[in-house]
């Protein structure tokens, strides 16, 4: 008889030096870019929040502005930036609050080297809808900080810039037959609007005209018009040290192909792939270079998407506490898409305050059910939170978030307001999966005004899973065989590893997951008073 128990790996350190030189496709056309007001694109940079959305821009001679498009190239926003002397790349990363990412912008071309300072415009993230396509918005964005930096040895030209994820340190890297990078700090860009750069390093790069750093810190690419080189990180490592290892060359299109002037290049929202884009073109394929090592990053599994459709109740009543519960009935409340709100204008469903501008309803709730299977594959669980003003969040019944209220609050409690700048961007929050229930699990939040008489109110939420191969049941053959079943990512490779004493563990063999499931069946002998299971990768 076999006495099994399962452990769950919750975690799998992988570093790059497990794996060979990754490498990557030849472009292919994700979708044409023509649209008005394009022509001199000069960064790319995918949202890590938004699905399908990547950020570009004109470099000098046209309008202070910051385009968003889909992964298809068709125009999604239009937003207005404080200048435009040379806007040059983009990036994302953290900033001054913790839990919410930043776009920076980059002007920071000097072609004549005679500018006495250099500037990057920072601002939160807004959230934005690969639906919008339909009808783009043009707007201003909120919480846009302009901050100036000056070279500590003289004005230089540069046209490339990164964010590195891990410190949120920003990078500069000039162009020059030598290159030299310089480094703005996260703590000094999160507490100042003037300062002086510091000098890293130098490279032995021609005349680099963009770079990016992997969502996951662990990989660094910067291309030339006709070339691109890649850097391996591993965890802990600088910057400044990662760039002194053997550089990798992966491809880029360039001139003689069909992408002249190739200015911009950045990763994919997960770092599996990139995209370039070309400074001399009005209509211009969009390209993708797609990982082809097996060393590309594990999609996470989307639970709840945004702009997902949710039940709501907006007739101002107080509902109590039952309402959180899965048990409860809600087939009576309304249906609707998020974002949800008033007043901004990018809200998909109109939620009613009532029909006193002076007196609006403080609180609305939303409810919504998703399914979970295989939750002791999930390692880590997010919930990304756009709210104006307040929220309580509860999965199953269990509160996981309170943003600006305060504990208990009760039906008619005004929240703390968010800050402007806060008011359209996501912000982030780890949460404990133990709290996923296998199957259906349900979301319920109440929303919270800051002022009876306040103009706006804004909610939609994500729910976002990262999976790790595990052992999610164990039964016996009819040889009296452990039989494991798998769970994990699609395509991963689950290595199997048993011990009778939960410290030493022997490696029994290998499964790739096939449509996030597999087999593995343990041919050794059964004879054990007590043998224990684990998947890793």
């Amino acid at each position: 008889m076999i006495r099994a128990a399962l452990i769950l790996l919750l975690s799998t350190l992988v570093t790059t030096s497990s794996f060979a030189a990754p490498t990557f496709a030849n472009a292919v056309t994700n979708g044409m870019v023509n649209f008005a007001g394009l022509g001199e694109a000069s960064g790319v940079q995918a949202s890590r929040n938004n699905a399908d959305v990547l950020y570009t821009h004109n470099d000098s001679g046209h309008p202070s502005e910051v385009f968003v498009l889909d992964t298809q190239g068709r125009l999604l926003a239009t937003y207005a930036l404080p200048g435009n002397i040379d806007n040059e790349d983009i990036a994302i990363g953290p900033g001054p609050v913790t839990n919410v990412l930043y776009l920076y912008i980059g002007d920071i071309g000097d072609n004549a080297a005679g500018r006495a300072n250099i500037k990057i415009y920072q601002v939160p993230e807004p959230a934005i809808y690969s639906r919008q396509y339909t009808n783009p918005v043009t707007a201003g964005l909120k919480g846009m900080r302009t901050i100036t930096l000056t070279y500590p040895d003289g004005a230089r030209n540069a046209e490339s810039m990164c964010v590195d994820p891990v410190t949120g340190d920003l990078f500069i890297v000039t162009k020059e037959n030598t290159a030299r990078i310089y480094t703005a700090p996260k703590s000094q860009l999160d507490t100042n609007d003037s300062f002086v750069l510091t000098f890293v390093r130098t490279l032995n790069f021609t005349i680099p005209c963009a770079a990016d750093i992997s969502p996951s810190g662990n990989e660094i690419i910067i291309r030339h018009e006709d070339f691109a080189r890649l850097w391996l990180r591993t965890n802990g490592q600088s910057i400044s040290n990662a760039l002194s290892g053997t550089a990798i060359s992966i491809p880029v299109t360039g001139t003689a192909n069909g992408e002249p002037n190739g200015e911009a290049i950045g990763f994919d929202s997960i770092g599996s792939g990139y995209f370039t884009l070309s400074d001399d073109a009005t209509t211009q394929p969009l390209r993708y270079f797609a990982r082809t090592s097996n060393d590309a990053p594990r999609a996470p599994q989307t639970l709840v998407s945004a702009g997902a459709t949710w039940k709501f109740l907006d007739n101002g009543s107080n509902q109590g506490t039952a309402w959180r519960d899965a048990a409860f009935n809600d087939s009576t409340w309304s249906n609707g898409i998020a974002q949800f709100g008033y007043g901004d204008g990018d809200e998909k469903t109109v939620v009613n305050f009532g029909g006193n501008a002076a007196n609006k309803r403080i609180t609305t709730y939303f409810r919504k059910t998703f399914v979970a299977n295989d939750i002791a594959c999930v390692s880590n669980l997010t919930l990304k939170l756009v709210v104006d003003d307040g929220a309580a969040v509860f999965l199953n019944g269990t509160q996981i978030v309170n943003v600006n209220l305060s504990a208990g609050a009760a039906y008619n409690t005004l929240a703390t307001a968010t800050p402007t700048a806060l008011e359209d961007t996501w912000r982030s929050y780890s949460i404990d999966p133990k709290l996923l229930l296998e199957g259906t699990n349900t979301l319920a939040a109440e929303v919270h005004l800051a002022t009876v008489s306040s103009t706006n109110f804004s909610f939609d939420l994500q729910l976002v899973a990262s999976r790790v191969p595990c052992v999610t049941t164990i039964s016996l053959t009819n040889n009296l065989q452990a039989r494991l079943s798998l769970g994990g990512p699609t395509n991963a490779t689950a290595i199997i590893q048993a011990s009778q004493t939960l410290t030493n563990w022997t490696n029994l063999g290998n499964v790739v997951l096939t449509n996030a499931q597999g087999i593995f069946i343990d041919a050794q002998s059964t004879n054990f008073t007590r043998r224990f299971y684990r998947a890793t990768e």
